[in-house]
């Protein structure tokens, strides 16, 4: 999923201005593959292990401290989407997260990369949950 220009974004209670996407990645963390002796095509599979990565993407385009969210941190993450720019149809997109990396590049435009694990509450429910805004 990839959510374009969030109105709002706060994480770690600390609200991020600038932001030009948040991505989520959706990845197998344990593959079960099988093969029968009939062909060379699988004829199983199974994804029994998934982890869920976030990528937000913000603009540095104005001074900017160092201060902000660490490696290893533990908290929420909670933006607002809208299918376009009014505040119709609006949604909350939420998760408990722990921060993995933050990057600075600054070779062709300016930005921060900040990498996310999203964690289950209980491990069998989606990390990410959608409410209205």
């Amino acid at each position: 999923m990839l959510f374009l220009n969030p109105s709002q974004l706060s994480l770690l209670s600390i609200d991020l201005p600038d932001i030009d996407s948040v991505s989520i990645d959706r990845l197998a963390h344990r593959e079960i593959v099988e093969w029968s002796d009939s062909g060379p095509f699988a004829i199983f599979a199974d994804i029994p292990e998934v982890k869920v990565e976030i990528t937000i993407t913000q603009r540095l385009e104005r001074e900017f401290t160092l201060a902000g969210p660490k490696p290893g941190e533990q908290g929420t993450l909670e933006f607002i989407i809208s299918p376009n720019a009014s505040h119709a149809h609006r949604q909350k997109v939420s998760a408990q997260v722990v921060v993995r990396s933050i990057r600075n590049d600054l070779a062709a435009k300016p930005e921060r990369i900040i990498s996310l694990a999203a964690l289950s509450p209980n491990g069998a429910t989606d990390p990410i949950t959608f409410s209205d805004a």
